[in-house]
């Protein structure tokens, strides 16, 4: 976890990554694998893992394939490796480019995510190369949401700053009080899965609840007590702001000097997407 504090205005931000590789992508590239290869009695297919795995996920790749658990690879050893394989599953710190799909000679049948966002994979490459990318949308929903709200409590209470201040020998409980969770409001940009749980999460602690996210329902919201509002609106009035968005060409560097400017001093940023959404150089102005 990596907290940023800007002095201007008070703005806070917790970015944070990395959680359990989901079992639900081994089991979507299983499936895919398997019918590749069909009944006719074909060799086990290739299955090249490029970032950890649980033993769980990789016992169960080993049922109907050769896996391949080469970690930490540069480009070109996995370029290298990638001809040679059928299957090929990362999480977020491998990138998956043209180049990757290009070395693989056609061979490379599926692209399994261990994770959510699959922005790290060339997606036109491989349509191009006819090869299947699969991801695990839901396998940490409720993971990633209590991480969320646990980063939320950790910035309102300043508990990483006490206990630095604890460990160098101080004693400066007034210092570090913080702030009520209590009829806060929370501004959940993205009202997705993670986004709607956390929301449940988040009324259960007392605070009030809106959401900006232009392709959900006003009918999801309202189920879990959430008022959908434009973002503008949402950026005046939330205390916390909760990122749940994907990064995308219309999400990147959203907050940003302008977004920051109709903040309100002091407010707190849980960034539990994609580090791309903040502007880091507007955020250290703001």
């Amino acid at each position: 976890m990596r907290t940023v504090h800007s002095n201007a205005r008070g703005l806070r931000v917790s970015i944070t990554q990395g959680f359990k590789a989901p079992a639900q992508v081994v089991h979507r590239a299983r499936q895919t694998m398997v019918t590749a290869a069909g009944s006719g009695g074909a060799a086990k297919p290739t299955v090249l893992v490029a970032e950890k795995l649980g033993s769980a996920g990789l016992q169960m790749l080993k049922e109907f394939a050769n896996v391949d658990a080469s970690y930490s690879m540069t480009p070109e050893e996995l370029n290298a490796k990638v001809a040679h394989s059928d299957a090929l599953i990362v999480r977020s710190a491998t990138k998956v480019t043209r180049q990757v799909f290009e070395a693989s000679n056609g061979r490379l049948k599926v692209v399994g995510r261990a994770g959510v966002g699959v922005d790290n994979v060339d997606l036109a490459a491989a349509t191009e190369y006819g090869c299947l990318v699969v991801n695990a949308p839901t396998a940490n929903t409720v993971a990633a949401a209590e991480h969320g709200i646990a980063v939320m409590c950790a910035l309102a209470r300043n508990v990483a700053q006490a206990d630095a201040s604890m460990k160098a020998g101080k004693w400066e409980r007034n210092k570090y009080v913080g702030a009520s969770l209590v009829d806060k409001t929370l501004a959940i940009m993205g009202f997705g899965k993670v986004g709607g749980e956390v929301a449940r999460r988040a009324r259960g602690l007392g605070m009030q609840v809106i959401a900006y996210d232009p392709y959900a329902s006003a009918e999801k919201a309202r189920a879990v007590g959430v008022k959908l509002v434009s973002f503008d609106e949402a950026l005046a009035a939330g205390d916390f702001f909760s990122l749940h968005m994907p990064l995308t060409p219309g999400t990147k560097k959203m907050f940003n000097d302008a977004a920051f400017a109709k903040m309100k001093k002091g407010a707190r940023i849980m960034n539990v997407a994609r580090g791309g959404v903040i502007d880091d150089d507007a955020l250290a102005r703001a």
